[in-house]
C-alpha cells in the first residue's frame, strides 16, 4: 500500500511506538501522590518541555489538549481581553479549518461579536496592505493559518502577525499544516496562540497543544483539578504525551532534509501528473504553496469516488480536509477559492511527508490512470456522481 496523506500515514516516526509503550508499562496517573505519581509527572514536564523546545516558548505556555481541533476551539471560544471581555470581532480568512469558523459562528451567536474576512488576494493570500485599511476598530481576534491543509498555500503569516499588534488585536493560528516544513513561529513577534497536532506530524492521534503566549488572558477549558495550570482539568495522557514529544523532537531534527525531499517530490509529482494529464488543475500551483501539499482537480469524476478506487489499487490519498471529508460535500476551501462545484467535486488532495520517496509516484501514476478509465464511463451531473 502507497500512502500519500497524513490521515493515511503508515508508521509512527522512529522512536514513537516505543516511546508511548515505555508510557503504558506505568499505568499510575500524574496526579498520584505516591512516589510512582510524582516520577510520572516529571516525565509528563519532561515532554512539555521537549513540545516547547520544539515550539521556542516557555514550557509553561504549552497546554496539552486532545486534539488541534480542540486547541482551535479553546484559542477561539476562550481569548479574552482586559476586563474578560470577549472580542468586539473575529477577523478570519474564508480558507480556514471548520473548527475555527463553526467556533467563531457559535461565539458570535453567543455574544456581540462580528465576523469579518480578511481581503484575499486573486491567489488566495491575505492581502495586507487591504487588511490594514480594512482593520476593525474594538477588540479584535485573529486566526490565521500558515499552511493551508487542503491546498497548501501559504499565508503571510509574519507580516499579519505585526500588523496585528501593531493594532492591539490577538493572533491565533492553527500550524497543523506547517509540521514537516517549517517550525512554528511563535518567538521573535510571531502568533500569541498556535495550535500544534500529533496526528499530523507523525505522532499518535489524541494529544496535540495549544500554546499559550504568557500574559495572554483565556478562559479555563475544562473545569475540575489542577490540571495544565487549571485550565484544563482531567487526567493527562502521559503515553500520549511522550509519543507526541518524540515525534516533534525528530520532526526538528530532521527538518532540513525532509524540506529538501519534500522540494524534490512536490517537482517531480507535478511534472509526471500534468505530463500525463494535461487536463487536471493543481489548486494554488500559481501562488505560494507548501510543497508537498498538492490539491488536484480532476475533471467530470467524483472526488470521493476516485479516492475509493485508487484505495483499491493500493494507492491511499485525501479529499478535502479530513474533518469536512466525512461529509461528501464541496469543500469550503475550494468554494471561497473560486472553484465552481463541479469543479471542486473532483477534488482529492496528496500531502506528502517524511515517509514517501520517488518511487511511490510511479504506482499512482498507474493507479490514477486506471482509476479515472473507469470513472469515464460514469456520468457525472450535479455536485455528486
Amino acid at each position: 500500500m502507497i500512502s500519500l496523506h497524513t490521515d493515511a500515514m503508515p508508521f509512527f516516526r522512529p522512536g514513537v511506538r516505543e516511546a508511548i509503550l515505555k508510557e503504558l508499562d506505568d499505568t499510575v496517573v500524574p496526579t498520584a501522590r505516591v512516589r510512582k505519581g510524582l516520577k510520572k509527572a516529571e516525565r509528563l514536564e519532561t515532554y512539555r518541555d521537549e513540545v516547547a523546545q520544539y515550539a521556542q516558548c516557555r514550557p509553561e505556555e504549552v497546554a496539552f489538549v486532545s486534539s488541534a481541533t480542540e486547541a482551535n476551539v479553546w484559542a477561539i471560544r476562550g481569548v479574552r481581553f482586559p476586563g474578560n471581555s470577549t472580542p468586539d470581532h473575529i477577523l478570519l480568512s474564508p480558507l480556514e479549518h471548520l473548527s475555527i469558523l463553526r467556533s467563531a459562528e457559535a461565539l458570535s451567536r453567543e455574544t456581540s461579536a462580528t465576523i469579518k474576512w480578511m481581503p484575499l488576494t486573486p491567489r488566495g493570500e491575505v492581502d495586507i496592505e487591504a487588511l490594514r485599511k480594512f482593520w476593525p476598530s474594538g477588540r479584535t481576534l485573529v486566526s490565521l493559518q500558515r499552511v493551508n491543509t487542503e491546498t497548501g498555500l501559504l499565508q503571510p503569516l509574519k507580516e499579519v502577525a505585526q500588523l496585528v499588534r501593531e493594532k492591539g488585536g490577538i493572533l491565533h493560528s492553527d500550524a497543523s499544516g506547517s509540521h514537516g516544513w517549517e517550525l512554528p513561529l511563535f518567538s521573535n513577534g510571531g502568533p500569541d496562540l498556535i495550535s500544534l497536532s500529533s496526528a499530523a506530524t507523525g505522532g499518535p492521534a489524541g494529544v496535540a497543544a495549544l500554546i499559550i503566549r504568557r500574559g495572554i488572558r483565556i478562559n479555563p477549558w475544562l473545569l475540575g483539578g489542577a490540571q495544565e495550570e487549571g485550565r484544563r482539568a482531567g487526567s493527562q495522557p502521559v503515553f500520549l504525551a511522550a509519543g507526541f514529544a518524540r515525534a516533534l523532537t525528530h520532526e526538528k531534527e530532521s527538518l532540513e532534509e525532509e524540506r529538501k525531499r519534500l522540494l524534490n517530490l512536490d517537482r517531480t509529482f507535478l511534472s509526471s501528473i500534468t505530463n500525463d494529464h494535461p487536463d487536471i488543475t493543481v489548486v494554488g500551483r500559481e501562488g505560494h504553496r507548501r510543497p508537498g501539499m498538492i490539491n488536484l482537480l480532476v475533471p467530470e469524476v467524483d472526488g470521493q469516488a476516485l479516492l475509493s478506487l485508487l484505495d483499491r489499487e493500493g494507492v491511499e490519498v485525501g479529499t478535502g480536509a479530513s474533518c469536512s471529508a466525512q461529509s461528501l460535500t464541496v469543500s469550503h476551501v475550494l468554494t471561497a477559492l473560486g472553484h465552481p462545484a463541479r469543479r471542486a467535486q473532483g477534488s482529492i488532495v496528496l500531502s506528502l511527508g517524511w515517509w514517501n520517496r520517488e518511487s511511490d509516484l510511479k504506482p499512482f501514476l498507474k493507479a490514477l490512470r486506471k482509476s479515472r478509465e473507469v470513472l469515464s464511463r460514469i456520468n457525472v451531473s450535479g455536485a455528486t456522481a
